[in-house]
């Protein structure tokens, strides 16, 4: 576990803190990620609850319980992807920061 901890934070590290064109490059793969993920993310809850809410236990048992946890799940998924985005904004103006002073 420890190892997989100390794997993910060298990676992280390497994107935020590496060269600034690999920080600019990770940082539009991370908003291209979570535009996609996020994609009418709003609607499909809205619709699953008006599906759960007039149907009920008959739509519950019909997969819409299902349909719930794939939304939470690709909500945060696309979370992840937009602290990512904000990991590489952070990185690249920190640069800017150390250069000015």
């Amino acid at each position: 576990m420890a190892m997989a901890k100390a794997l993910v934070r060298r990676i992280l590290n390497a994107i935020f803190n590496g060269p600034a064109w690999r920080t600019f490059l990770a940082m539009g793969v991370f908003i291209g990620a979570f535009a996609l993920c996020s994609l009418n993310l709003a609607y499909l809850f809205m619709a699953n609850f008006r599906l759960l809410s007039q149907y009920g236990v008959m739509a519950a048992l019909d997969g819409g319980v299902l349909q719930f946890v794939e939304l939470v799940f690709w909500g945060y998924l696309s979370l992840g992807f937009y602290l990512l985005f904000k990991g590489c904004v952070d990185g690249l103006l920190r640069r800017v920061q150390d250069r000015q002073t």
